[in-house]
């Protein structure tokens, strides 16, 4: 049975297509083709560690209000890297074991995600309290919310910037992998379906979002920071992978992959679309950009995996870079009070002198949570499953 795009599905094989490696399959794929294949074969995908830098770098600049930084693409593109890893790593052990555990996939979430979080609530917790006291009511079921994960719905239905706002998106990742599992291990020996059920997802979320906005007039708090407005872009990022694992597509692949410098289009195409959007503003952001943008993020993943070790990009993945999309979680944690001390510090300053010190000092947070907090239970992932997460 072909796919799409004319090549053989390998949906039923027993290993992901795109890290096959047979002689006669070797002769007939393109180079950049079997440059993504080996790079997605690797235990450490290259580049993604680049990109989680780069993202929680623009979460930071956003909230210190640096000008000219794109307001939602640091977010978005977590969400659309969350969804890829978290379907390819499901997917090779699919193919390894034949079978996925529901129950190790929750053991492994709660060790990478769990200490570090609840550490993190209990410090900035203990801060208020020490600073301003006995919480308002308020106060309280903000951080209630944010202890339980559904802080996006209670940004999105008070309009007021609750405490530890930041963890809107946190709420919306662990939202994600309540349902997403369950959906995966139903369909993860028939991939054909898996995909039209994912573009049925993307479909239906574009598809409400915009009678959300422009029938009943719901507004931006709401649609930009829940779950049922954001859970394409996650999705995106899943079916990313699953057209990778099938073989899908490939004369897409190898097109935007053949030259080093196809990337920059896809730049400059994400660029306009942000131009657009600060146009247009939200007409344009539910109409098309909410929509567009992860699309181009998703291809702009495949090109920097590929072309990772190319001179344009090979700064993706040095070791500066990658340390910091290594701790991009606890960064994203912590940035708020990073953010909060070097004002207080530098009070007056120029931001270009306040940016850089806020990274640093953010870094630092993120370090001692990572050694400190993360890496003794992160250790123990390994029990749960022989696929490492890249």
């Amino acid at each position: 049975m072909q796919s799409p795009s004319g090549v053989r599905d390998h949906s039923k094989s027993s290993m992901p297509a795109l890290t096959s490696d047979t002689t006669s399959e070797k002769a007939d794929v393109p180079s950049s083709l079997a440059k993504l294949r080996s790079n997605l074969a690797a235990r450490n995908i290259p580049s993604l560690d680049g990109l989680r830098a780069i993202s929680v770098i623009l979460v930071i600049l956003v909230h210190l209000r640096v000008p000219y930084v794109p307001e939602i693409h640091g977010v978005l593109t977590f969400f659309v890297l969350s969804g890829f890893l978290i379907t390819w790593l499901l997917l090779k052990e699919s193919a390894r074991s034949g079978a996925v555990s529901i129950k190790d996939f929750y053991a492994r979430r709660a060790l990478r995600i769990f200490p570090a979080f609840y550490a993190f609530w209990f410090i900035h917790f203990g801060l208020y309290l020490a600073s301003r006291g006995i919480p308002t009511h308020r106060v309280w079921f903000d951080y209630l919310s944010a202890f339980f994960y559904v802080s996006d719905y209670r940004l999105a239905f008070t309009h007021v910037r609750p405490v530890l706002s930041h963890t809107w998106s946190l709420s919306v990742e662990e939202q994600f992998y309540l349902i997403w599992p369950w959906i995966f291990v139903c369909f993860q020996h028939d991939l054909r379906k898996l995909t039209r059920i994912l573009v049925g997802i993307i479909a239906a979320v574009y598809a409400y979002r915009v009678v959300m906005f422009f029938v009943f007039h719901v507004g931006d708090d709401r649609l930009h920071s829940t779950f049922d407005g954001r859970a394409d872009h996650l999705f995106i990022g899943c079916l990313l992978a699953v057209l990778l694992k099938r073989g899908a597509l490939n004369g897409v692949w190898s097109a935007i992959t053949s030259r080093v410098g196809a990337p920059l289009l896809t730049l400059v195409a994400l660029a306009t679309s942000i131009a657009l959007n600060e146009h247009f503003r939200y007409q344009y952001k539910y109409l098309v950009g909410f929509s567009l943008d992860p699309l181009l993020i998703a291809l702009f993943l495949v090109q920097v995996v590929t072309l990772g070790d190319a001179w344009l990009w090979r700064w993706l993945n040095g070791p500066i870079i990658r340390y910091v999309g290594r701790v991009s979680y606890p960064m994203y944690l912590y940035h708020g009070l990073a953010n909060d001390l070097t004002l207080r510090a530098l009070r007056g300053r120029s931001l270009w002198i306040v940016a850089p010190a806020a990274i640093a000092v953010g870094i630092l947070f993120a370090s001692a949570s990572y050694f400190v907090v993360e890496k003794p239970f992160l250790r123990l992932k390994s029990k749960f499953s022989s696929v490492e997460a890249s």
